[in-house]
């Protein structure tokens, strides 16, 4: 069945009108940055591809969607061209009697999390130039990301008095986060002590300047920081982004004991969906810490081990 025309009461609406819209819409919603930039981009690559879209939503929506056969890729679009489609039919504009996604569902991904060896990390680590406060900012940075699992984007926009040494926490903030829900994120004492260095390294002058500045005491951009990852990386012959170091830090994290609910706490995951992908990487782990649970040795009458002292 083909999509009745969008624009039957509104063809004066262009799709320029139609995105200015709906960000519009989305800005009052409290959407991050990032987010807003990423509606702004795939909306425009759309529309730039299909300008007639709006009067052949299904048919075209389907079209750009069917070039990208990458389960991420395909996702990412999908979810957010189903936002917009949404917006035009609760605000009226969609007057087709067929959705533009009716029977279309999200790819099963392929769960590809990018593991590095630690020592890789560690040689990553080595990189930096820390006599400089930029070397040594990109340091801390990327330590902070290892050490907390915190999304890049949300680690730029930290500032001075979300950073608790005493109690060795920073705190998420509700507009910076990307779920729009606040959260408290331990410091290992190593980390929280390099956090303080840094802004011990602060221009006086630099009053509302976020931990991770530039060297002028601006905003350092993520694309800015992404290119200082690749940097490092290519020299210490390793393939990580500043994303990846995230995967990173929670596959470590689970490897030393921290629970799938303290994780998913941690990252700030709305669910636990994305936490399984990490619990399934880490199999080997699971299987030990059952071994250890030891319920069937609980509920049979076979003997407990003896305790025994290694080191006095």
């Amino acid at each position: 069945m083909c999509a009745l025309p969008i624009r039957k009461e509104h063809r004066e609406l262009q799709p320029a009108d139609m995105m200015r819209s709906f960000l519009l819409y989305k800005s009052a919603c409290g959407l991050a940055e990032r987010t807003m930039t990423d509606y702004r981009k795939i909306l425009e690559h759309f529309f730039a591809a299909f300008p007639d879209a709006l009067d052949f939503p299904r048919e075209r929506t389907m079209e750009y969607l069917a070039g990208y056969s990458n389960p991420t890729s395909f996702n990412i679009r999908f979810a957010y061209l189903k936002v917009f489609w949404d917006w035009t039919t609760a605000e009226g504009y969609f007057r087709g009697e067929r959705y533009p996604l009716d029977g279309i569902r999200k790819k099963r991904p392929r769960g590809r999390i990018v593991q590095v060896p630690e020592s890789d990390l560690k040689r990553l680590l080595q990189q930096p130039k820390r006599s400089t406060f930029a070397g040594f900012r990109d340091f801390v940075l990327m330590s902070l990301q290892l050490d907390t699992a915190i999304r890049p984007g949300e680690a730029l926009q930290i500032m001075p008095e979300n950073f608790s040494p005493h109690r060795k926490e920073i705190e998420i903030r509700a507009e910076v986060s990307k779920t729009r829900v606040p959260r408290i994120v331990p410091l290992s004492p190593v980390t929280s002590k390099d956090v303080e260095r840094l802004l011990s390294m602060h221009h006086p002058l630099w009053k509302d300047a976020p931990i991770f500045c530039t060297e002028v005491g601006g905003r350092l951009k993520m694309e800015s920081y992404a290119g200082y990852v690749k940097k490092y990386a290519a020299a210490a012959k390793v393939k990580v982004t500043p994303y990846a170091l995230r995967h990173c830090a929670a596959i470590l994290m689970l490897r030393g004991g921290v629970s799938a609910f303290t994780l998913a706490a941690i990252m700030g995951h709305s669910d636990l969906s994305m936490t399984k992908r990490y619990l399934a990487i880490t199999g080997k782990d699971t299987h030990r810490e059952h071994s250890a649970a030891g319920v069937m040795r609980m509920l049979s009458d076979e003997e407990q081990p003896p305790a025994r002292v290694r080191k006095v």
